[in-house]
């Protein structure tokens, strides 16, 4: 069968609780080698930009695809 992959499903483990905590002190000893090290998880909150028509602007839009009008 070329071509089929068989891979682990690691979403289980984006979710907050105890899984995600095992995985973040697992990464912390890989990267520090230490046991008390804790990898620090970033959260990135974006802006979403609306035209005055609705449309949802992506960044660094001047201009409306929607209305054509400035924003």
């Amino acid at each position: 069968m070329a071509g089929e992959m068989d891979g682990f499903d690691l979403t289980k483990f984006q979710e907050d609780g105890d899984d995600k905590d095992k995985i973040k002190k697992i990464m912390g000893k890989i990267l520090s080698g230490r046991d008390d090290y804790e990898v620090v998880e970033e959260k990135r909150s974006e802006k979403v930009r609306h035209c005055e028509c609705g449309w949802v602007l992506e960044s660094g839009m001047k201009f409306c695809p929607e209305c054509g009008k400035k924003c």
